[in-house]
């Protein structure tokens, strides 16, 4: 059998047994105890006098940027991903944004794959609690065009705000996690 049907076959025994709370609760309880491992995301600790960049960069990153940073004075130079190619910092191969900066060591910061904001938005959903909210986003995520989906509904609730939040941070972490990388602080 493949994932699909399997699937589809564990679906169709959940309906069968939607009404009965002991069975769910057995269900639950060996689902948590043997099969899901609720990942610890491990929470990047920002020094304080780079908070500001990482918040800026996170902001840009989230409007379609890319940027770069000075590793030595934390600089940022950015452009919107779409005109890179269009613009002066463009010839056969991708420049450096910051080329007429003169700085020598530069890290490159772009916006999250697809996959990437996916899991963001996964994830957010996995924080909440049970509620019409997280079964509505968990179908929107399920769906065809996820993205469209998820945001049509959480810009329309009252945890809007929240989610603003939560991917902020989400974004300062991806941020934070390519600098230390990059040894840049």
């Amino acid at each position: 059998m493949n994932a699909n049907q399997l699937l589809d076959d564990i679906l169709a025994m959940l309906r069968q047994v939607k009404d009965s709370k002991e069975d769910l609760q057995k269900i639950h309880d060996f689902m948590s105890e043997n099969i899901f491992v609720e990942a610890e995301e491990e929470v990047l600790v920002i020094p304080e006098k780079h908070k500001k960049a990482v918040a800026e960069i996170a902001d840009n990153i989230q409007c379609g940027f890319i940027c770069q940073v000075n590793k030595k004075t934390v600089e940022i130079v950015s452009i919107r991903r779409e005109n890179i190619y269009e613009s002066e910092y463009y010839e056969e191969e991708e420049e450096d944004l910051a080329e007429n900066t003169n700085w020598e060591d530069i890290i490159t910061i772009s916006p999250p794959e697809s996959h990437e904001s996916f899991r963001i938005m996964e994830n957010y959903v996995l924080s909440l609690d049970q509620s019409r909210l997280k079964y509505q986003l968990t179908s929107a995520l399920q769906r065809g065009k996820p993205f469209a989906n998820f945001n049509g509904i959480i810009h329309n609730s009252p945890e809007r705000d929240e989610w603003f939040r939560y991917r902020q941070h989400a974004l300062e972490q991806h941020v934070a996690a390519i600098l230390m990388a990059e040894s840049a602080w």
